[in-house]
């Protein structure tokens, strides 16, 4: 955002220079910002609606997207617009499914290739990276917000410079360091309902582009089932992201997910095979006062009956639960 812009929006952009800012939530009442410690509202603090609109709509435009009644919402990447600033991933809801005007979120992403580290001073970093590099399959699994894309970049970037890596994501935001990155980035119907691209169309695309790594940015729909039939037949060292509370909710909404998106073909006994067989490790990450952390890293340990057995690891090798 240029500072040439109207006080607010100016303000805003001065306000994301901190590098402790991660998120900011806008709308013409009221500006909310997250360095670290959730959203806090910063008073006083307004921007007119019009200046917003236009704001939010030149971007729209040099992104090349468009939005219409039919979908009155909007989510692209915006690129740094000063030297050394951030990409930002802008997410806006227009009136009527907004009344109170239009409101905004904008999360800062790291740049393409960038070298800075938010996670290695994890106690649970040495284990995931060791994970990653035995191309043993992750599931990241938190809220918004609690770090999920930020870790599985760094991860990302721990990867063999000589493997094929394949991102899909609905919104462009992973950017390791890693020189055979290669996103791939789903597309909404247009106004006439035509040329949609779902994340399961390229899932099964990326079968056939020779990937050493698949990388799923969220699951959140029916490519979960072709997900987990790939990575029971060969493609291990998968990273994806999942929103969920902890490891056990975690699969629990896979299993949700599998079940619309096969519906009564798939036994459950069969999906929970899937399951156990596919995916080795779930990261629990989330967000507290204190900032961002692992909370918890569990080993998928099998099955016992109807029952995926999932087992605690600690990142203390001197302990009773030690990993490896």
């Amino acid at each position: 955002m240029s500072a040439e812009l109207n006080d607010g929006l100016g303000r805003i952009a001065a306000a994301f220079r901190d590098p402790r800012a991660t998120d900011i939530c806008f709308g013409s009442g009221s500006v909310a910002i997250d360095r670290g410690e959730g959203l806090r509202e910063e008073r006083p603090f307004r921007i007119a609606e019009d200046e917003i609109r236009n704001w939010v709509l030149q971007h729209i435009s040099r992104a090349g997207k468009s939005f219409d009644a039919k979908s009155p919402f909007i989510d692209l990447v915006i690129a740094p617009e000063y030297p050394g600033g951030f990409r930002h991933r802008l997410h806006a809801i227009f009136p009527p499914l907004s009344p109170s005007g239009i409101l905004v979120s904008l999360r800062k992403l790291p740049e393409p290739g960038s070298l800075s580290r938010v996670w290695a001073d994890s106690p649970y970093y040495p284990c995931l990276r060791d994970i990653v590099r035995r191309h043993e399959t992750i599931l990241i699994s938190g809220s918004t917000g609690s770090g999920k894309t930020r870790l599985t970049t760094e991860l990302l970037a721990e990867i063999s410079p000589s493997e094929r890596i394949l991102a899909l994501e609905d919104t462009p935001e992973l950017a390791p360091a890693h020189p055979q990155f290669f996103p791939l980035i789903s597309r909404a119907a247009n106004a006439d309902g035509y040329g949609e691209v779902t994340l399961r169309t390229l899932l099964r695309q990326t079968l056939r582009m020779r990937p050493d790594r698949i990388v799923l940015g969220e699951i959140r729909g029916n490519e979960v089932l072709d997900l987990l039939q790939a990575l029971n037949t060969g493609h291990q060292g998968t990273l994806a992201t999942l929103h969920a509370n902890s490891p056990r909710e975690a699969l629990k909404r896979l299993e949700v997910l599998s079940l619309l998106a096969a519906g009564a073909s798939l036994p459950l006994s069969a999906l929970r095979e899937l399951l156990a067989g596919g995916i080795r490790w779930i990261v629990q990450v989330e967000r507290t006062p204190e900032g961002r952390s692992v909370r918890e890293l569990v080993e998928v340990a099998g099955r016992e009956g109807d029952t995926i057995l999932l087992r605690p690891k600690s990142p203390f090798p001197n302990s009773a639960n030690r990993f490896g």
